[in-house]
């Protein structure tokens, strides 16, 4: 996520490019994600970013606990 030349975007920045809202859906899922790497990718991170990747991360938790457990098999149930 490139803002500016040479300069790291600030908190209101980041929102105002990629606003976090609930994820609903997979393409939701991926653009976030794709967010997120970013975000990574670009350590060190400012305290805006980490604040920013916090609130993606935990709407990505979130979304996540919706969806169907992958169930614990284990020994000859896992073949």
């Amino acid at each position: 996520m490139t803002l500016g030349l040479n300069k790291r975007p600030t908190y209101i920045e980041l929102l105002q490019a990629f606003p976090p809202r609930p994820i609903k859906t997979e393409e939701e899922l991926f653009a976030t994600q794709k967010i997120i790497d970013s975000l990574i990718d670009s350590a060190p991170l400012t305290s805006d970013e980490k604040d920013y990747l916090n609130i993606l991360g935990t709407l990505v938790y979130e979304y996540e606990q919706t969806q169907q457990p992958v169930p614990d098999i284990y020994g000859v149930d896992l073949l």
